[in-house]
């Protein structure tokens, strides 16, 4: 799940910093925080992935959020979403119109800001938040200009807090405390000392959700005093479970943040034992020559430069680049030179120098998933099967960027090769998301490259389809979850894995990423994948999906068990794949027996009035979502079949919410 944080021209940046490095903190790595633009909030379906929105401290100048932009936050804080605003003054007063009438004004382009006689002298607010149901709104207004103000807060558990800058408090009708509480308005913190005992936060029930506001700012450090800058984070660590958000423990936080797994660490590059002269065919296409003890092979790329090193330097290497982590910088452009120690003839790295991921393990068990999937045992002219070559990194940048923006990588590596990481620094998702790399998470990248001649430009829209398949399919094996608990996992078109949970929930546990290169005829693919394997919550997982057992139960899932069964699912896959230029025809039938969408109703945006319509499955020439207007949805007399077709990059799907919009 995504914390979100606003973004736009009325925000401050060194404010904007200090909130996303605060609530990173704290929240990595059980949640991915990131920026939510202005401009895409009222076009992006971000409420379905949003654990909570956060509003960072506004600037006097700038303008109002858009009616579009409040009917959007203004739905997903009453149908149960969690809001934080930090640093802005609060107005709390009785609201003179109902929220549904409210919301249907700002539609039509009327302002609903001064829904209460506000002083004359009170800037006007940014964003209003309306619950019709309690009959108060809240409205959030920038800092007052002018000399800081740093009084003392008191929490309710009577922690006093000095050195934050006051935005400029919260003002609230004049109620006793008891009829506010009836409202759904409790304290979180007061000024001291004041004879006004002027209150500094508050929590508001808004509709299903809930909202936090603190007018003080709460996100800036307080660098000159580290015991004041902890009681501030625990402040706001308080804050943020009290909205519903299950924080990692201060243990994992300090070893997300320990130097020596926050940059990236040395490469192995090895191939599966049975499979002799792999990794002197890729250091041979790489121009790498003969390595020697003492000096490394440096190859410089168009985005990273790689220095490599025989097997003998291993030890040596990973402990010198360990303390050199400690002194790198936050800049990822300073994480350079990437290393890679090669081990030739079928060797492996000991354990003590991978100890989150055994290299040895996974081609035990590569080795039996090829054998259960029936995998050719000899290839053509030295190739290999997926996953027989790896490369592999306990922390790296992002396996995706170091394949798909190093053009010489690219270009002349053998394929398939598969990059896979433990944890990644930069990991990418789809649209220019961060992908979440918390522990427990298989992700990789597999580098492919055929002729276009074999597979058609038209056809590779259905790659990202193949791979979602072959995903779900692994999980279904035994020593993985089996066909029972397998089944829960299914894909959520184009490109998402989705598990059911016991309890009915559809919870995101993946996603499949395809890049393109093409050149020569051919085409390179890298087909990036992270899946949750073993996280704890509140991020679902497989392991949450099998039921508790003694011995004598099922084996539990294991990050090399699932990634062989994958790799082997996917190569009889593609080699059929290509084998049929392309045609996704052998596939259709259990690609939507796997997929969430079946009879699913949506309503479509992209056209004036929206229309329901039916999901009906995807065509099979271009692999567009293809969807049948409901008959009330259009008029009656129409004849035949209308099919509307829909882009997977055309168009934004919020299907969990049953909506699909224009993207922007």
């Amino acid at each position: 799940m995504n914390v979100l944080v606003y973004t736009g021209p009325d925000t401050s940046p060194p404010s904007l910093s200090y909130t996303l490095t605060s609530l990173r903190t704290l929240l990595t790595p059980n949640y991915a925080v990131q920026t939510l633009d202005a401009k895409v909030l009222p076009a992006q379906p971000w409420p379905a992935s949003c654990a909570l929105l956060v509003i960072p401290p506004f600037q006097s100048g700038g303008v109002a959020f858009s009616a579009a932009a409040v009917k959007d936050v203004q739905n997903y804080v009453r149908g149960g979403g969690k809001l934080l605003s930090l640093g802005n003054a609060v107005r709390a007063e009785p609201s003179k119109i109902p929220t549904a009438l409210a919301l249907s004004a700002q539609v039509a382009g009327v302002s609903i800001i001064d829904v209460s006689p506000t002083p004359a002298s009170a800037p006007r607010p940014k964003l209003t938040l309306e619950d019709g149901d309690l009959g108060l709104a809240f409205s959030l207004t920038p800092a007052t200009e002018g000399k800081a103000d740093t009084p003392a807060i008191r929490l309710v558990d009577g922690t006093q807090l000095d050195g934050l800058q006051s935005a400029g408090g919260v003002s609230l009708p004049p109620l006793p405390e008891a009829d506010l509480s009836a409202k759904g308005v409790e304290f979180l913190a007061q000024y001291v000392p004041t004879e006004e005992s002027r209150v500094a936060a508050i929590q508001a029930r808004i509709g299903r959700g809930t909202a936090a506001f603190w007018s003080t700012h709460l996100e800036t450090p307080l660098v000159s005093d580290p015991a004041q800058d902890k009681a501030r984070l625990q402040a706001l660590r308080h804050t943020l479970e009290a909205l519903g958000l299950r924080l990692p423990s201060t243990s994992t936080a300090r070893e997300s943040d320990n130097g020596a797994v926050a940059r990236p660490t040395p490469q192995i590059l090895s191939s599966a034992p049975w499979r002799a002269g792999v990794v002197e065919t890729i250091v041979r296409a790489l121009e790498v020559p003969e390595l020697a003890a003492a000096v490394p092979h440096e190859l410089k790329d168009s985005n990273d430069t790689f220095l490599f090193y025989p097997q003998q330097e291993a030890s040596r290497v990973f402990a010198e680049q360990r303390e050199a982590a400690k002194k790198l910088g936050e800049d990822p452009v300073t994480w350079n030179p990437k290393h890679i120690v090669v081990y030739k003839d079928g060797t492996t790295a000991p354990q003590e120098l991978t100890p989150k991921f055994s290299i040895e393990t996974y081609y035990e068990e590569l080795r039996k998933a090829r054998g259960e999937r029936g995998c050719p045992e000899n290839y053509p002219d030295g190739a290999w099967g997926v996953g027989e070559a790896l490369l592999y990194g306990e922390v790296v940048t992002s396996t995706q960027t170091m394949l798909d923006k190093n053009i010489r990588l690219l270009t002349s590596l053998p394929t398939p090769l598969l990059s896979l990481a433990s944890a990644q620094l930069t990991g990418r998702g789809r649209g220019g998301n961060v992908w979440l790399s918390p522990p427990g998470c298989l992700q990789f990248s597999l580098l492919l490259r055929v002729p276009l001649s074999a597979l058609p430009a038209t056809k590779i829209v259905f790659v990202q389809y193949l791979f979602a398949l072959a995903v779900a399919e692994a999980c279904r094996t035994d020593g993985v979850l089996g066909e029972e608990a397998g089944s829960r996992v299914r894909i959520k078109w184009p490109n998402d894995l989705y598990a059911i949970t016991p309890d009915g929930e559809r919870k995101k546990i993946g996603g499949i990423l395809v890049n393109t290169s093409f050149g020569a005829g051919k085409v390179e693919l890298v087909v990036g994948c992270g899946l949750n394997v073993l996280n704890p919550p509140p991020i679902t997982s497989l392991a949450q999906l099998l039921p508790d057992s003694g011995p004598g139960g099922p084996p539990r899932p294991t990050m090399e068990r699932t990634l062989a069964a994958i790799t082997a699912r996917f190569e009889r896959m593609w080699a059929e794949f290509v084998r049929e230029r392309g045609s996704f025809e052998p596939f259709m039938d259990l690609y939507l027996e796997r997929w969430l969408h079946s009879d699913q109703q949506v309503t479509l945006t992209t056209v004036a009035p929206p229309r329901k319509v039916r999901i009906v499955g995807i065509t099979p020439d271009h692999g567009l979502l293809r969807t049948l207007p409901e008959r009330d949805a259009w008029s009656a007399g129409a004849q035949g079949v209308e099919y509307v077709n829909l882009q997977p990059d055309g168009n934004s799907f919020d299907l969990m919410a049953g909506l699909i919009r224009t993207k922007t």
